[in-house]
Order: C-alpha cells, then structure tokens, then sequence
C-alpha cells in the first residue's frame, strides 16, 4: 500500500528502497550486459531498457513535502550508516561530528528525535529521488526547521545553484514594500 502523501514532509526520515546508481558495465534485465556507455547508446539508441540494479531498504531524508497525486516521485538523500572507515581520518570525522563537512550531516543515535539506530551520516551529495510506492513508512525521526536550513544551504552549493539573481529579485521587493526605495515602471 502505497504511503500517504501527507505524511511526506520536508525534514522527516523515512524507510524507503533507494537505489545504487548504476555503474559500466551493467547487466540488464535479459541477462546481457553492457560494457560501456558508449555500447549502451549505440545499441539501445535512445530506447528504455530494462537493467538489474542493486537497491537497499534504508533510510532517506526527505526534501519537499508531499507529492503531487499525478507526480508519485520526492526528492531525498540518503542516509548512511557511519562505518568505521570514515572515522579512522581523524581530520575529517572532526569535520563530520562538528556540522563542518560540505559533504555530510551527522546524526548521533544519541539523538533520539532522529530515531536512528546507529550513528548516521546525511549523504549530501546522493540526492535522488524515490517513488512514494517505494517509501515504507516515515522512522519518526525529523530534523529541526535549522537543520534543513544547512541542509539546503550545502545541497545549493553542491550543485552550484546560483541563487544571487532570486535573492536580488527578493530584496528589492522588501525594499519597495518597505518604503525604501521606490518601484519603477519598468517593474
């Protein structure tokens, strides 16, 4: 049964299949395999193939709230368990633990609104997305209104988002509402 939509909020964690990015070569759904991305283009021309790919029931983090009826996808990263090869770099499990990494967000089970079983990491930059048939339940855990805002600032950065001309548009209009300056014709 698929999970209802209202209970997709931004900031909540939840149970779903997220799958691995496929990687060359690639078996496909025929058990043939393809060796290149070259291979693939010029035998499949564009074409949808079927193709195995690995997924993990895991958590995700989710990115917007609900989805659309017609639009059964929403946008998440992934969360990760910390393996101890990620702690054996002093330097950067100092970075991880201390919310200074660009690359990811630490959640110590510690932490009980999280609801997370073992220590975890936000992977910032596994930004996918799941099918709402694919989410089996919301974990209970959530991140704070200023853990999104981080959230969202390095998902920004990662994809180089230049959100200078939005933020521009933005402030001229609170100066205008504000009496600051005045609006031109032209706007």
């Amino acid at each position: 049964m698929p999970i209802d939509p209202r209970q997709l909020r931004r900031g909540r964690i939840c149970l779903a299949v997220f799958p691995f990015a496929p990687a060359f070569p690639v078996e496909l759904a025929d058990a043939s395999r393809v060796n290149t991305v070259d291979e693939w283009a010029h035998t499949h021309k564009g074409k949808p193939v079927k193709l195995v790919s690995e997924a993990r029931l895991r958590p995700i983090l989710l990115l917007h709230d609900r989805t659309r009826p017609e639009h059964g996808d929403a946008v998440c990263v992934r969360v990760n368990t910390v393996k101890q090869e990620i702690r054996r770099d002093p330097e950067v499990w100092r970075r991880i633990e201390a919310h200074e990494h660009p690359s990811f967000f630490h959640l110590p089970k510690a932490i009980d609104r999280y609801k997370l079983r073992e220590d975890s990491i936000i992977a910032i930059s596994s930004l996918g997305a799941v099918h709402r048939s694919a989410i089996l339940a919301p974990t209970g855990g959530e991140l704070s209104p200023h853990e999104m805002q981080i959230i969202s600032e390095r998902l920004a950065a990662l994809i180089e988002l230049d959100l200078a001309p939005k933020i521009a548009t933005l402030a001229r209009e609170l100066l205008a509402r504000g009496g600051y300056v005045r609006r031109t014709s032209t706007e």
